[in-house]
């Protein structure tokens, strides 16, 4: 990390991450991340059980499809442009959107649809997203607020996010059959992961930086409550928090696929400065259900024992030291 030291990230006035790139780039990263989950599910016996209990290969991919009455992303535009911010930009954070009962209304109306037509409503969704990234809406609406689970998030924020859970849902399908995905696949879902992260912290008016990276490939964020800035980096500067892994087990980690203290106790994970992730301890309590809670989680609880230990050493004045590494 030698040629990142010196690094500075700020994000400028009103970006909002992945929200703010240009269409063309926005539309490489997410794109192909489609095309090979759209490839991956073509292979699938859809009546194998997924490693996510009680979940088949078809109950996943009839999730992630667009069907009549789910919610499409046709629907969030339109909620998008139905939007009415106030004149300091603030949105209601409990307009949260229930997508367990949507997912079982879903499931129930169209579980039992034949192979063909779940295959259909994937391209459809695929197709969804292209139009949107290549329409007026991309620049128009897409830093609008819709609804979520996760609370508010611009609909272009919602849209990368996609990509993380196309990831996340590949490595479930492992058990039906399905191929690894490909390192397109898994570098969006990253980024749809650390994007997310930096649009929840803004939201809840904090200062912070952090990253997630991979032998191959790093996602970072920076934010203020008034911004934040979305980058892929090979490396990041020294003293930056961290989250060390393959891409992989940062996915399954942040989805509780895998338990975190085992992970990071077999340096599966690694946290590097991890003082600098107690600026998102607020995340954690503030959002449920937040991707990475339980690692964030775990890092916070790393910190804080360390730093009740320092304050019982004599001669250490105020456990300021940063403990570097935990795990």
């Amino acid at each position: 990390m030698s040629g990142s030291a010196n690094l500075q990230v700020q994000p400028a006035e009103g970006e909002r991450g992945l929200a703010s790139w240009e269409a063309g780039d926005l539309s490489e990263l997410l794109l192909p991340a489609w095309d090979d989950f759209l490839d991956l599910a073509a292979s699938l016996d859809l009546d194998e059980p997924s490693r996510l209990t009680g979940w088949t290969a078809r109950a996943i991919c009839v999730h992630l499809g667009t069907w009549p009455g789910s919610r499409s992303l046709q629907l969030m535009r339109e909620e998008a442009g139905r939007a009415n911010q106030d004149p300091a930009g603030r949105v209601d954070h409990g307009a949260t959107f229930d997508q367990d009962s949507h997912n079982e209304a879903l499931l129930e109306a169209w579980g039992a649809a034949p192979r063909a037509r779940v295959l259909e409503a994937l391209a459809a969704a695929r197709d969804e997203t292209a139009d949107y990234l290549s329409s007026d809406d991309l620049g128009a609406i897409g830093s609008r607020p819709v609804r979520s689970m996760l609370g508010p998030l611009p609909l272009t924020t919602l849209v990368a996010a996609g990509a993380y859970e196309l990831a996340v849902h590949a490595l479930d399908l492992a058990p039906a059959g399905a191929r690894p995905p490909t390192p397109a696949l898994l570098c969006a879902g990253l980024a749809g992961l650390v994007d997310t992260t930096g649009a929840l912290t803004s939201r809840l008016d904090l200062t912070a930086h952090a990253a997630c990276l991979a032998p191959d490939v790093g996602w970072a964020f920076a934010a203020t409550p008034a911004a934040w800035t979305t980058l892929e980096l090979p490396d990041l500067p020294e003293t930056w928090p961290a989250v060390h892994g393959t891409v992989v087990d940062l996915l399954d980690a942040s989805c509780g696929r895998r338990a975190i203290p085992a992970m990071l106790t077999r340096r599966e994970l690694r946290l590097h400065h991890v003082n600098g992730l107690l600026a998102l301890a607020p995340l954690v309590e503030a959002v449920p259900g937040l991707p990475g809670g339980a690692a964030l989680r775990t890092a916070v609880r790393n910190v804080r024992t360390v730093g009740r230990l320092l304050r019982r050493i004599p001669g250490v004045p105020g456990a300021t030291g940063d403990p570097g590494s935990a795990g």
